[in-house]
């Protein structure tokens, strides 16, 4: 499995303001739906999503439950991109990169500063990095003057993927926004993505990082067609430990 990684434009205040305020008022999300035009099929996802959230204990990991739920919340809130393999978080450790990230003990309420000690994605199906609006604009800004800065990204978003990681960074600082990593948000089908599934709106994620993604795929798959593997020796009958383990290898 890899990382479909989603990056969300939310602004700073939203995630007291929107966020956890929707956690403790549940009629937040009618004021939601008018003020950000949600369509009635997506506003009951929404409350759903909610819903769940308002389960979690402190004993839920941060980035595996609140800081999913907040990029599944941005999500119906605004646009926001897919960029397979992309994740900022592979740059914790980096001085250059990391120096960009927030601290999400404080941009949370007090209740939940040591529950965001989890700050970056450590496995799929989580919420990671995020950058201040502030932040973002040096970011868009460093890239042009700092060579180290600009190898970094060109590295973790070849192959076209920084125009739309631009892209997103240029949407979320027009609307005031920072930006928020998650994975597994959305999940495409690379050889068919009308079929892809999303946590949140698919409808709000942006096409072009996953025709990106389609692209590519198609690509690999055409070379291995045009040139197979070696003939490999006929496999055994797949019964018993056979089977098990032809269903362990492919098992998601």
């Amino acid at each position: 499995m890899g990382w479909d990684i989603t990056y969300h434009p939310i602004a700073d205040c939203e995630i007291r303001d929107i966020y956890f305020r929707a956690l403790e008022d549940p009629t937040l999300v009618s004021e939601l739906q008018q003020r950000f035009q949600i369509h009635p099929f997506y506003v009951e996802q929404l409350q759903e999503r909610l819903e769940e959230a308002r389960t979690f204990g402190l004993e839920v990991p941060f980035e595996k439950g609140h800081a999913l739920y907040l990029a599944i919340v941005a999500g119906h809130l605004r646009r926001y991109h897919y960029l397979r393999g992309s994740a900022l978080s592979f740059f914790i450790d980096d001085p250059i990169v990391a120096r960009y990230f927030a601290d999400w003990r404080e941009l949370v309420p007090p209740a939940w500063r040591d529950a965001a000690a989890g700050n970056h994605l450590q496995e799929n199906y989580g919420g990671g990095v995020f950058i201040t609006h502030g932040r973002l604009r040096q970011l868009r800004a460093d890239y042009a003057l700092d060579a180290d800065l600009s190898s970094r990204l060109d590295e973790l978003f070849s192959d076209g993927r920084l125009a739309v990681f631009w892209s997103v960074v240029d949407d979320a600082i027009a609307n005031g926004c920072g930006l928020l990593e998650a994975t597994e948000v959305v999940e495409p089908n690379p050889m068919k993505l009308e079929v892809s599934t999303s946590l949140s709106n698919l409808l709000n994620c942006s096409k072009d990082g996953a025709l990106l993604y389609a692209q590519a795929a198609a690509t690999q798959l055409a070379g291995f067609l045009a040139d197979p593997p070696p003939s490999a020796p006929a496999a055994p009958a797949a019964t018993g430990a056979g089977k098990r383990w032809w269903e362990r290898l492919f098992r998601r």
